[in-house]
């Protein structure tokens, strides 16, 4: 009997059902068709688990205590401190689901924090998957040494890397759905789609700071924005509703909540947009160039190099609702080429960001680890 290589995936963030965790189930399913035997592990029950159970994955949850399931910024001053005490326990626990596992394989800073020292202890090899050029130079140092491989999405999220470290660049991948747009059409009434974490990272005041600008050349504007509102940015949500009705935008600006596949909802729509501040690959933008949108995006992180140096797209400052609204404005009234800029999109999506490509550069590092 032909023994099958046991691989334990720990995402961090079982609230959240973003680009990762859907980059994760990707992985875990395409790996599973190869003969892997894939399993999910999460710190609480969530949305990630109810998708990730959905799609016929092995899921356990390995329950971290309170102290430990605090997000955003509020882990700080006595909220850090008990979460650093609870640490140790939590890593024992996890430490014993992990043994027998063939490798291990973390995802982001705090994926590292709950689950790297784990699979040390249970003397199990294990990767690190970088989605971001995340904070704290000190912790990408101390988790990328521990690692016994890196995998980071991007070039951009390989540069908070040392270069010692030697991160193996895999891109994510589009779901092949992305490539066929929904035939019923539910964005045909939007102008511009935007689907984001309503995190301020994501810049989505960006957005509707420039649909006030846009609005005055396109008068029956109308912006469709996905996401769903984050555990420890709850302000920021409040912020983006006060902001919309001040600028007299609640008719031109739908917020449609969390959307499992958001590239269901935005076929018809005559533009996609990123205004994210930081962004370690920006799946989203691939999905849309997959699904032939034309889009803008934010000069930030991976989102430069899923864009091609802006030949797939147009790139603009960071942070700026006037460059943001302009290039808006200029691909809506010229059809042309924002038909070009979507025809290039789409090339690209097909020939780099396939889940073949993704699960063929994540085994090369899971051959190089196991030996």
């Amino acid at each position: 009997m032909v023994h099958r290589r046991r691989v334990v995936f720990f995402a961090a963030y079982p609230h959240v059902y973003g680009g990762v965790e859907r980059g994760l189930q990707l992985l875990a399913s395409g790996l599973s068709e190869r003969g892997w035997s894939a399993e999910v592990v999460l710190p609480a029950e969530g949305v990630a688990s109810e998708r990730f159970l959905a799609a016929g994955l092995s899921v356990d949850v390995v329950q971290a205590p309170p102290a430990l399931l605090v997000y955003g910024k509020a882990t700080h001053g006595r909220r850090a401190m008990a979460a650093t005490a609870a640490l140790p326990g939590y890593w024992s626990r996890l430490r014993r689901r992990l043994r027998g596992a063939d490798l291990v394989h973390v995802f982001g800073q705090r994926g590292f924090g709950l689950a790297g020292p784990s699979a040390r202890l249970a003397r199990v090899p294990w990767l690190w998957h970088v989605g971001g050029a995340e904070p704290g130079p000190v912790l990408n140092r101390v988790a990328a040494r521990a690692a016994n491989a890196v995998i980071a999405v991007s070039r951009s999220a390989a540069g908070g890397l040392p270069a010692w470290a030697r991160p193996v660049i895999v891109p994510n991948a589009v779901d092949a759905a992305a490539f066929e747009p929904s035939p019923s059409a539910p964005g045909a009434a939007f102008h511009v789609a935007c689907a984001a974490r309503l995190t301020p990272e994501k810049g989505v005041d960006v957005l509707v700071r420039a649909a006030a600008l846009v609005r005055r050349d396109v008068p029956d504007l109308r912006v469709l924005v996905l996401g769903g509102i984050q555990a420890g940015h709850e302000t920021y949500w409040a912020e983006l509703l006060r902001l919309t009705t001040q600028l007299g935008l609640s008719d031109v600006v739908c917020f449609d909540g969390f959307v499992e596949q958001p590239f269901e909802r935005w076929a018809g729509t005559r533009l996609y947009v990123q205004p994210s501040r930081h962004e370690g690959f920006g799946l989203a933008v691939a999905e849309a160039m997959a699904g032939g949108l034309p889009v803008v995006a934010s000069a930030v992180g991976g989102l430069v190099e899923v864009l091609d140096d802006g030949r797939a797209g147009v790139l603009v400052r960071p942070d700026d609702p006037d460059a943001l609204a302009d290039a808006v404005t200029t691909l809506l009234h010229d059809p042309a080429r924002a038909a070009r800029l979507a025809d290039t999109g789409r090339e690209r999506a097909a020939t780099h960001y396939t889940v073949d490509r993704m699960i063929d550069g994540t085994e090369a590092v899971y051959r190089q680890v196991l030996g």
